[in-house]
C-alpha cells in the first residue's frame, strides 16, 4: 500500500464511472424504484412491509432516521475537530466527510419520504403554520430536512465550482461571483452545520424516552440524548475512515497514515469515553443486573459492547499502522454502532401484547436499492470531482493524464468546445 502526505483533493482519474459494479448497483436501485411504486399504491400492508401496530417503525424508519444519520455524521464530527479545534490534519479529509454525510442524509431523506408515504406532500415541511406541534418527530423532520438541503448541500458545492473552473474555463466569471457570495455566508453555513445535527441527534435519543418501560434499562436512561449525539460522533469518524480506505484498496489510492492514525485515535477515545459513561449510567441507575440475566436483551447488550469496544481496542493497539486490520476493525465498529441504533427502536423494544416484527423482503430490497443509490452518487462524485485527499505529486500526475486523455464529454457539452486543463 502506497503511503504519502495528503495535501489537497484529487479526483480518481483514469477510472471509468460506468463499470460492472456501477451497473449492478443501478439494477438494484431500479428494482427498488419498482417496489417503491408498489408501496405507494398498495400502502404498508403485507407483502410490502412486516410492520405492525406494535412495531410502527420497522426497518425503514429505523435505518433511514437512526442508522443513516449516524453513519452520515462524519461532516459534523470531523468538522468540529477541523474547525472548532483547528486541527489542520483533519482539513484534508473534510471533503470526504461532507460527501459521505450528504449521501447518507440525502438517501435517508428520500427513503423517509417513501416510508412515510405520499412524498408529494413533503412541501408541508416548508409551511410552519401547518406543523403538528404535538409530534415528537417534528423537530427531527425539520432539522434533518434543513440540514440536508442547506448546510450539507452548500458545503459540497466547492468541488463542483472547482470542476467548472478547471474543466469549463468560460464559466469562470460566473463561478467567481458565486464564490464571492460563499465567502460571506460560509461562516453561517458552518454554524448551522453544527447546530442542526446536534439538535436532531439529541432529539432522536429523547424520542426513545417515550418508550418508557417498553425499552430495557440497559438502554433506557435520561442520558439517551447525550448518548445518541456521542455515538453519532464516533460512527461518523468510522464511516469516514472506511470511505478513505476503500478507494485505496479499490483504486490503489495513496494513504496518509498520520491522518488515518489521528482519525483512529479520535474515534477510539470517543468510543472508550462513551462506553465508560454508558456503563456508569447503568450502574448508577441500578440496572447492571439486567446484563447478567439469560435474556435476549442481555445477549444484545453484550453483542453491542463486544463489537464496539473490541473494535476500538484493536484500533488502539494498531494505531492505524496496519491498513487491513484498521479496515476490518472499522467495519466491526460501524456494525456495532448500527446495532446500537437498531436496539432501542426495534431489537430491544418490547411493545405491549408481545407483538413481533421481521422485515419483509420488499422492505429489505428497497433499503438495499437506495443504499445502492447513495453508493452510486459517491462513486460518481469521487471520479469527477476533487474529493479524495492526495499529494501534490498526485495532482500533477492527474493533470498530465488529463492533458493526454480524451476530453470530458460532460464538460464539452456544457461549454460547447474542448476545455482547457489547469495551469
Amino acid at each position: 500500500m502506497r503511503t504519502t502526505k495528503w495535501e489537497r483533493a484529487v479526483p480518481v482519474y483514469g477510472v471509468p464511472v460506468l463499470t460492472r459494479a456501477f451497473y449492478v448497483l443501478a439494477s438494484i436501485f431500479g428494482v427498488a424504484l419498482i417496489l417503491t411504486v408498489w408501496r405507494e399504491y398498495f400502502g404498508l400492508a403485507n407483502p410490502v412491509s412486516g410492520m405492525t401496530d406494535g412495531f410502527a417503525w420497522g426497518i425503514w424508519k429505523t435505518f433511514n432516521v437512526m442508522v443513516l444519520t449516524g453513519l452520515g455524521s462524519g461532516g459534523f464530527a470531523v468538522g468540529i475537530g477541523a474547525w472548532i479545534f483547528n486541527n489542520h490534519k483533519l482539513h484534508t479529509v473534510m471533503r470526504t466527510a461532507l460527501l459521505t454525510s450528504f449521501m447518507a442524509y440525502g438517501t435517508g431523506l428520500v427513503m423517509l419520504g417513501i416510508d412515510v408515504g405520499r412524498p408529494w406532500n413533503f412541501y408541508w415541511v416548508a409551511l410552519p403554520w401547518a406543523w403538528n406541534g404535538h409530534s415528537p418527530l417534528l423537530e427531527v423532520a425539520v432539522c434533518v430536512s434543513l440540514y440536508t438541503c442547506v448546510p450539507l448541500l452548500l458545503e459540497n458545492v466547492p468541488p463542483v465550482l472547482e470542476y467548472f473552473i478547471y474543466k469549463v474555463p468560460n464559466y469562470r466569471p460566473t463561478v467567481e461571483k458565486i464564490e464571492a457570495v460563499f465567502t460571506k455566508v460560509y461562516p453561517f453555513i458552518i454554524a448551522l452545520a453544527y447546530l442542526l445535527p446536534m439538535m436532531h441527534q439529541s432529539s432522536l435519543g429523547a424520542l426513545m424516552l417515550l418508550a418508557g418501560p417498553r425499552l430495557s434499562g440497559l438502554w433506557q436512561s435520561p442520558f439517551l440524548p447525550l448518548l445518541y449525539v456521542w455515538a453519532a460522533a464516533w460512527l461518523g469518524y468510522s464511516c469516514v475512515v472506511l470511505a478513505l480506505v476503500l478507494p485505496a484498496l479499490a483504486w490503489k489510492r495513496p494513504l496518509d497514515l498520520d491522518v488515518l492514525g489521528l482519525l483512529n485515535k479520535i474515534a477510539v477515545n470517543l468510543v472508550l469515553a462513551w462506553t465508560a459513561f454508558r456503563f456508569l449510567v447503568i450502574l448508577v441507575r441500578g440496572d447492571i443486573g439486567l446484563a447478567f440475566q439469560f435474556t435476549s436483551d442481555a445477549f444484545l447488550f453484550w453483542l453491542e459492547t463486544a463489537t464496539i469496544l473490541g473494535a476500538a481496542l484493536v484500533l488502539r493497539s494498531e494505531s492505524g499502522k496496519k491498513v487491513s486490520k484498521m479496515f476490518y476493525a472499522h467495519c466491526v465498529l460501524a456494525t456495532g454502532g448500527m446495532i446500537y441504533r437498531f436496539s432501542p427502536t426495534t431489537l430491544a423494544f418490547h411493545p405491549r401484547g408481545g407483538a413481533l416484527y421481521f422485515p419483509a423482503a420488499m422492505e429489505l430490497i428497497t433499503c438495499m436499492g437506495f443504499i445502492s443509490l447513495g453508493i452510486m452518487g459517491y462513486l460518481f462524485a469521487v471520479k469527477k470531482l476533487a474529493i479524495l485527499p492526495a499529494s501534490i505529486e498526485d495532482w500533477k500526475k492527474m493533470e498530465a493524464y488529463e492533458a493526454k486523455a480524451p476530453k470530458d464529454p460532460f464538460a464539452r457539452y456544457l461549454s460547447g468546445k474542448q476545455y482547457a486543463t489547469a495551469d
